[in-house]
């Protein structure tokens, strides 16, 4: 992570963003070499929280010192420059012209950077939650959400290669299935499990056996991307056994909806649900240690925590060392209060 935070900080593109050089993970979008992925540099600012954490654990008050001022100035720059209106800007390229404002008649809205100024911790709970239902209105649909909208089709800027794919295909509109962990963690994270389930059913493999003659690939492997609105075609899916997509939504299915949030010190268990389900087990393997949880939601919940108990002890509402997540949830699990097996209840 070292190497990745001095990388970003050695390449620096306009405004003092990180550059997108050839593309960031949208290869279609080439910003130039001095242009900037606002993607990238709300990962940044969360990479500089991360290694805080780290430093504090090593007692590293030089590494945590300059991470701190590294955060501090790039959240400066991110809420200058990133911020438009009511959303976060996907880029601005090498000649300053910034892509994905409300006003631009075409790709005015991306969700890459909208769930992961939720994931970095760089959005608050208002304005998160503000973001993730403008992308809800503007970007889910019943095969998941999309990667911008609209479509480009007579406004792209010069780097945009998108405008070589159909509306609603690949990176032009299209659904890709890598960003669904993400939108499904993101949603997690606010507390929001109706949304978070929703996300992740509208584009689970598992849940579309029975649109296999419109989804034409395996029912068993997530693919690249699905057609979307757009096109005459929607619901087909595209380029599978070529993605990341199964280890992105395993992240946000189970550190997000189900909520194991593992860090130095211990569990965090904080599941994110829809109000209908009433309890649900996990079995878990942690740090060599065997956890049988159950978690109980009488009152129709989608997240909180009211009581915790590890082997019928109690625990108490305690601060995560590390200095994640509320001190008053009572949901913080040391790993130093664990026996070989465990028997853990969380009542909602």
């Amino acid at each position: 992570m070292k190497k990745a935070i001095d990388f970003s900080l050695n390449h620096l593109g306009i405004h003092g963003l990180p550059a997108g050089l050839h593309a960031d993970w949208n290869d279609c979008l080439r910003l130039g070499a001095k242009g900037v992925s606002v993607f990238v540099a709300l990962q940044l600012y969360y990479a500089f929280e991360i290694m805080i954490r780290f430093a504090k654990f090593k007692k590293d008050s030089a590494t945590e010192k300059e991470m701190t001022k590294q955060k501090d100035r790039f959240r400066k720059i991110i809420e200058e420059r990133c911020w438009k209106d009511d959303r976060f800007v996907r880029g601005i390229t090498e000649n300053d012209v910034t892509v994905g404002k409300k006003d631009d008649p075409e790709a005015n809205i991306w969700l890459n950077p909208q769930s992961w100024a939720v994931i970095s911790g760089f959005a608050d709970d208002v304005r998160g939650k503000s973001i993730l239902d403008l992308v809800h209105k503007e970007l889910n649909t019943k095969y998941g959400a999309r990667i911008m909208s609209p479509a480009y089709r007579k406004h792209a800027f010069d780097g945009a290669l998108a405008l070589l794919f159909n509306p609603s295909t690949k990176e032009n509109g299209g659904i890709f299935l890598q960003t669904q962990g993400w939108i499904i963690l993101a949603e997690a994270l606010l507390g929001r499990g109706n949304r978070a389930v929703e996300y992740y059913l509208e584009s689970s493999p598992a849940a579309q056996n029975g649109i296999a003659d419109t989804r034409l690939v395996e029912p068993y492997v997530y693919s690249q991307f699905t057609e979307s609105v757009d096109s005459p075609f929607e619901g087909r899916s595209h380029v599978h056994w070529l993605t990341g997509t199964a280890s992105t939504v395993m992240v946000g299915c189970v550190e997000g909806i189900l909520g194991l949030r593992p860090d130095i010190d211990g569990l965090r268990l904080s599941p994110a649900i829809p109000k209908e389900w009433k309890s649900f087990t996990i079995e878990k393997v942690f740090r060599g240690k065997k956890l049988n949880i159950k978690v109980n939601n009488p009152d129709g919940h989608e997240s909180g925590c009211k009581k915790l108990t590890v082997n019928g002890a109690a625990v108490e509402p305690q601060p995560n060392p590390q200095g994640e997540g509320s001190p008053l949830e009572g949901n913080y699990i040391p790993a130093s209060i664990l026996k070989a097996e465990n028997e853990i209840i969380l009542d909602m």
